[in-house]
């Protein structure tokens, strides 16, 4: 096994197949166990492994311990470490909430989606058209093309979106006093 890591430390593609041949059978295990364990898609758990050891293959010592070992726990590390990751992405940390502020906020949001609701039953449908595109993250001259028309009229269709806004914020001050 010494010899097969050597060989693929150096780039050979074939060492380097033969090695993948070899943990296979011990990476898909690692990563249906984990999988079981944790409700993370095996696949996916299996391609952080494969990443971790063809990381780690480089910088593998063939002289200390057992190289093959030292591949798979770096393998194993890189699954924990994806799913910590996975878990903190899904939990939002119980300090966050902050009571009063949060009802504010989703208030605040509220009446900012009934304005924006509003506000698209306003517009023409070149101006959602407009919108539609800039929001998306094209640029006025692209818009402009793929609208067949000018930047001109893109910036014209803008401004009377901006000029409706405007109105429908004034609106919505002036009822909320």
């Amino acid at each position: 096994m010494r010899a097969l890591i050597a060989a693929a430390q150096t780039g050979c593609t074939r060492s380097r197949a033969q090695l993948a041949a070899q943990l296979r059978p011990r990476l898909v295990s690692m990563a249906r166990y984990y999988a079981r364990r944790s409700n993370v898609d095996s696949d996916d758990l299996l391609q952080e492994a494969w990443c971790a050891v063809f990381e780690a293959l480089p910088e593998t010592r063939l002289h200390i311990g057992s190289p093959q070992e030292y591949l798979l726990r770096r393998a194993r590390w890189a699954i924990l470490d994806y799913l910590k990751w996975s878990l903190r992405r899904q939990m939002a940390p119980l300090d966050d909430y902050q009571g009063e502020d949060v009802r504010a906020a989703t208030e605040a949001e509220t009446v900012l989606r009934l304005a924006v609701d509003k506000l698209a039953d306003q517009m023409t449908p070149m101006q959602q058209n407009v919108l539609d595109l800039l929001i998306a993250g094209e640029s006025c001259t692209s818009a402009a093309d793929r609208l067949g028309c000018t930047t001109a009229n893109v910036s014209y269709h803008l401004g009377q979106v901006r000029r409706q806004m405007q109105g429908l914020f004034v609106e919505e001050a002036v009822a909320a006093t």
